[in-house]
Formats: C-alpha cells, sequence, structure tokens
C-alpha cells in the first residue's frame, strides 16, 4: 500500500472533510482514503463502460436495433408483472416494542402498571404473543438481549422499540461531553449511572451532574420527592432559574408528538426523564453485548434517516401515537402498559409485512436540512412520528 502527502489543501476542504468523517465515524484518514477510493474506482469504471460501449457498438454495426422506447415499455411491463405476482419481502421478521420503567424496587410479583413491559410480534402475522413482563431492569435487559440474540443466531431481522427518548435537545451532548454525539452522551451517562439488581440506582446524582454543567441556572432537570437531599434537582418546574441560557426544553419531535413530555422531567405523571437516564446506559449495554455487538445499530445515529442496514435496528418509540388503535384493542381489564407493546409490535409488523415500514426510517415528510443533521447526531426521532396513520390503518386494513 502506498503513502500519499498532500499539501496546500483548502482549509475549507479539510474542514468539510473532518466534519464528513465524524458523521460517518471514521477517522480523518479513513474518510480521505474512502473519497479518493471511491472517486477513482467511479472513473475507473467509466472508463472501462464507454470503452466496452463502444466495443458493443462497433461488433454490432450491421445488427438491426429495436427503438430504446420500445425497449424501455417491454421491460416496465415485465416489471408490473412481477411486482404483482412477487409477495412482499418485510424488512424484519420480528418486531419487538419495549415499555420501560425508572422503579427505584422491583416491581410486584403480580404483572402491574408503570412496570417493563415488551410484545413480539412477527410480520408473518397471526396473534401477538402475550407480553413479556419483568420485575427489574436488569432481568428486561437480560431477556431481550438473550431474545434478540437467539432470532439473529437464527437467522432473523429484528427491530427493536423503546418507548424513552433516545436523545436530548441540541447541544446538551456536546455541552456534557465535548461532542455533538449523542452516542457519547450515551457513554457519559454510562459512566455515571449505577443501577443495581434490585432496581436501587443513583439516577438523581446523574441529574445533579447535568445540573452543575449549567452554572447559574436551577435546573434544567427537575421533578423530585421532597424529602429526597438534591439540592440542585428542583421539585418543581417553576423553581428553576434562568440566569445564563437555558438548554432547549423539547427536541423538536417532542414539539410535534401530541402529548411528549420534556426530557427534563424526571418525576411526576407521564415524565420520561428518569426513564431515559436509566434507559441510555441500558442501551449502551445491550448493543455492546457479545451476543449482539457488531449485529445491530442504533438508528438514526448509527444509519441516518434511512433503513439500518444491520441485522436488528434499536429505535425509539412512542406508544402514545397510537391512541386511538388502543382505545378500540385494549383488552377488559388490560393494563394500559401490556396493551400498548401488544398493539404497537402489532402494528409495525402489520405495516411491515405490507411493505410500508421503510418510509417511517425517513422521518416525517418535511423536515429541513438542519432538522435533519440534528436528529441523526443528536436528538433520535420517535418512529412512526409522521406516519401514525400507516400505522394504524395496517392494523385496521380496508
Amino acid at each position: 500500500m502506498g503513502t500519499l502527502t498532500i499539501r496546500n489543501l483548502d482549509n475549507r476542504v479539510i474542514d468539510a472533510l473532518k466534519a464528513q468523517a465524524k458523521a460517518n465515524h471514521r477517522s480523518l484518514e479513513a474518510e480521505v482514503r474512502y473519497v479518493l477510493s471511491q472517486e477513482v474506482n467511479h472513473r475507473l469504471r467509466m472508463a472501462e463502460f464507454r470503452e466496452r460501449t463502444a466495443q458493443l457498438a462497433r461488433e454490432t454495426a450491421d445488427v438491426p436495433q429495436t427503438d430504446s422506447v420500445e425497449l424501455l415499455r417491454q421491460d416496465r411491463e415485465r416489471h408490473e408483472a412481477v411486482s404483482d405476482a412477487t409477495p412482499t419481502v418485510p424488512l424484519f421478521h420480528t418486531h419487538v416494542v419495549v415499555d420501560w420503567s425508572a422503579r427505584s424496587t422491583p416491581s410486584p410479583a403480580r404483572p402491574s402498571k408503570d412496570a417493563i413491559w415488551w410484545a413480539v410480534a412477527r410480520s408473518g402475522g397471526g396473534a401477538v404473543p402475550a407480553p413479556r413482563y419483568a420485575r427489574t431492569r436488569h432481568e428486561a435487559l437480560e431477556g431481550l438481549a438473550a431474545f434478540i440474540a437467539a432470532e439473529l443466531d437464527a437467522g432473523r431481522r429484528v427491530l427493536a422499540g423503546f418507548d424513552f427518548p433516545f436523545g436530548y435537545p441540541a447541544g446538551v451532548a456536546e455541552r456534557l461531553t465535548g461532542e455533538r454525539s449523542a452516542l457519547a452522551l450515551w457513554d457519559w451517562l454510562a459512566a455515571r449511572i449505577k443501577d443495581k439488581e434490585n432496581n436501587d440506582n443513583n439516577r438523581y446524582d446523574a441529574a445533579a451532574a447535568i445540573n452543575k454543567t449549567y452554572r447559574g441556572v436551577v435546573g434544567p432537570c427537575w421533578g423530585r420527592p421532597a424529602t429526597w437531599d438534591y439540592p440542585t434537582v428542583p421539585v418543581k418546574k417553576s423553581q428553576r432559574t434562568c440566569r445564563e441560557p437555558h438548554p432547549p426544553e423539547r427536541r423538536i419531535c417532542d414539539r410535534r408528538a401530541r402529548g411528549a413530555k420534556t426530557v427534563w422531567q424526571l418525576a411526576y405523571a407521564g415524565s420520561v426523564g428518569s426513564q431515559m437516564l436509566l434507559g441510555l446506559p441500558a442501551l449502551a449495554r445491550l448493543v455492546a453485548d457479545p451476543r449482539i455487538a457488531g449485529r445491530a445499530q442504533v438508528w438514526p445515529f448509527e444509519t441516518g434517516l434511512r433503513v439500518p442496514g444491520a441485522q436488528a435496528a434499536i429505535a425509539e418509540v412512542y406508544p402514545s401515537l397510537l391512541r386511538n388503535a388502543l382505545r378500540t384493542r385494549r383488552e377488559a381489564g388490560e393494563i394500559l402498559d401490556r396493551a400498548q407493546v401488544r398493539v404497537n409490535a402489532d402494528a409495525f409488523a402489520r405495516l411491515d409485512a405490507g411493505g410500508g415500514l421503510a418510509p417511517l426510517f425517513e422521518g416525517a415528510p418535511g423536515l429541513a436540512p438542519d432538522e435533519r443533521r440534528l436528529i441523526e447526531a443528536e436528538e433520535a426521532w420517535i418512529l412512526g412520528l409522521g406516519h401514525a396513520d400507516a400505522l394504524e390503518g395496517a392494523l385496521d386494513p380496508a
């Protein structure tokens, strides 16, 4: 392998290559090598193509040719015939939806609300098996890792959706880690969160560490029992102060999702902040699990707003997107958390079986380029947001 030194390169080009390398999770050297190889190989292929077509033209100069318009028409008709006869191939075989919990003690032995539930649905159709219940996060994570690994080993593709935010609003990751990367923030939290097997945890220590970085501000994390001794974490939102710029209250997707709570709220009805503090380190462990590592991608941070290429995809979901379907499909006396994972897993599987899942990975229609960049690097996106009608329609096809 040779070595090439490039001098007097415009600084704007260097900056652009650095940004591109960071977005593609490569070193600058690897990015430059990739760009040069792609360009040169493309030119070589084009030269070979032109030479080959010229040779074919010389060899067939005396052969009668069919008009290209007619050839295109015939090809289109063949394609339409094949499309009508070929069944749709789903993106994933297995669809998992997980409802997380930030309990500080094990959930009751008897299946209960506000606990961890997860459901599995197959693209092949059929009734969704009874959702699974876990009393602790460690029990749930081990069960999920074992299940996903077994599915991957069997050659099946897996979509796993978790119902807590995968990223903080723009600028927070860089404030805490020095990088505009949600995955760097996952590692930052994983280094600070201690979550024991009995659910005992130190999430408020992590919240206090976040608040400490915003000097002069009481907050941004808020919401705790008044008797808990964390003076830098306000009990109420109204107790926060903003003597310097406060981080954004909501992500782009939170502003579009009806009923979505702010990531900064750690307690009280509907809060997601504590689930996030405990969930992101758990996801970091899940994708690094030796049984899964190298076979899963976190959407959209490792994939961009497009269909993941890995065998398994980990995505953020928001079960309340399907609130209308839940009203009609929740069984009598069924725990809401249980119904949510069951109905959502079923919706993703049915939409996938019909060939309609791919657009969901592109985000919502109308996202601006700068919004897409923030979503892909820092904030994440709720899978299905902007496509709720398609998901609910998959449950009740015409």
